[in-house]
């Protein structure tokens, strides 16, 4: 008995929590309102047909009303609700009106009651519905036929408000019981991915780190050959562009799936399809602010890049970085600055090296590929090195500027 009082307390539980839930976005109730709409047009053209003829105007204004209150009922619950039983109360004081004008409109009134409201104040509705109906019918009906009429209306309203009243509370709650199911599969792969996230930073990330750190010290030991010393660079160098890759993705996976409205291409710069430049290079500043550098990222411009521009731009950013934590001196600040427009776009990173010349960036495969890439698409990488200050531009006409830019190559 105790397991089965359990169990029905926590049925209860959930099913409080969930009837009580805040009411649903208004996009989700678009279907509702189409619900009242049919409900009030057939209410207005079934009084026309059943009586044959044209409603006075006073009829087809609380006709023309409770079209349009059971139409608002799902987008503001509570202020049409409360200007509905205005309706009905009015209608039923005013003599020369028909029962009849509102009766269809009161089910679907009745079912939004039950489905946008909680129990408690649904219910409590529908009662004092019923009530001031039942005082107001009783007391202004004639004796006889008219009572008789009365009490007709009365059992009609509260046999259908028995029915409509549950049945949109049991909507509410298969709809919110979803709801609460979805969230809760949401949270489950939320945790999942920070899981994933945390896994790899302490052991994928921590032995990336150590074997780039060992190439390091080899490549720095003179006891090795001067061929294996530059294997054991480009290990290093490699090991280290693979660690800045990993940074970036674990930034993504670490981020709230609620705040990741735009693609991890577009967020971090990974793949092909980079189409926010801005974002993709902040990326990469806050891949070496966290690697323990003071940087400063400003962006200038309103210059759109093309798809392919932002792309390569964003690989060169994504080198510029990992030579940053390479070479770069922690205790210097580190600038880099992103210009879009108006006639080129450029991209410039400025740092301090660490005092050993062998730190020193160099010509190498990660120049050399930058060179290349902003070669292929008619822009071109400058390097300056001055009392151990390092600065890297790299500079791309815009689109409607790499033509004229073209033509002024071949005159001269």
């Amino acid at each position: 008995m105790a397991e089965l009082g359990d169990a029905l307390a926590s049925l209860t539980a959930r099913a409080r929590k969930t009837l009580l839930r805040p009411p649903a976005p208004l996009s989700s109730r678009r279907v509702y309102v189409i619900i009242g709409a049919i409900v009030g047009l057939g209410n207005l053209v079934g009084n026309v047909v059943v009586n044959q003829q044209v409603p006075k105007p006073i009829d087809l204004a609380f006709m023309v009303a409770a079209l349009v209150l059971v139409i608002v009922i799902p987008l503001r619950p509570v202020p049409s609700v409360m200007a509905y039983l205005v309706c009905w109360v009015l209608l039923l004081l005013i003599p020369s009106t028909d029962f009849a004008d509102m009766t269809f409109s009161n089910l679907a009134f009745l079912f939004f009651l039950g489905r946008f409201f909680p129990p408690w104040p649904a219910f409590s509705a529908l009662l004092s519905m019923l009530l001031i109906e039942a005082v107001l019918l009783i007391t202004l009906s004639s004796p006889g036929s008219g009572l008789t009429n009365a009490l007709g209306a009365l059992s009609y309203t509260a046999l259908m408000g028995a029915l409509l009243v549950p049945l949109g509370a049991l909507v509410r709650f298969i709809e919110a019981s979803r709801l609460a199911d979805a969230e809760q599969a949401d949270a489950q792969l939320e945790e999942t991915r920070l899981e994933i996230a945390r896994e790899m930073h302490d052991l994928v990330a921590y032995s990336m780190s150590q074997t780039a750190l060992r190439a390091q010290r080899a490549a720095a030991d003179n006891s090795y050959p001067d061929r294996a010393r530059d294997e054991f660079t480009a290990l290093e160098a490699t090991a280290s562009d693979a660690l800045h890759e990993l940074r970036l993705l674990l930034r993504t996976l670490r981020r709230p799936s609620s705040e990741q409205e735009q693609s991890i291409s577009t967020t971090t710069g990974l793949g092909n399809a980079v189409t926010d430049l801005t974002i993709a290079v902040g990326a990469v500043s806050d891949d070496v602010s966290s690697a323990g550098f003071d940087i400063t990222y400003r962006h200038l411009g309103d210059v759109v890049p093309t798809r392919i521009q932002a792309s390569t731009l964003s690989r060169v950013a994504r080198e510029m970085g990992a030579n940053i934590i390479r070479h770069g001196d922690r205790h210097a600040s580190v600038t880099m600055t992103l210009s879009l427009g108006p006639e080129v776009i450029r991209l410039v990173s400025t740092n301090r090296v660490r005092n050993t010349s062998a730190h020193l960036p160099r010509s190498g495969t990660g120049i050399l590929g930058m060179r290349e890439r902003l070669a292929a698409i008619g822009g071109t990488l400058t390097t300056l090195s001055d009392n151990g200050s390092w600065m890297v531009t790299a500079t791309v006409p815009v689109a409607e500027s790499r033509p004229i830019l073209l033509t002024t190559e071949n005159n001269s």
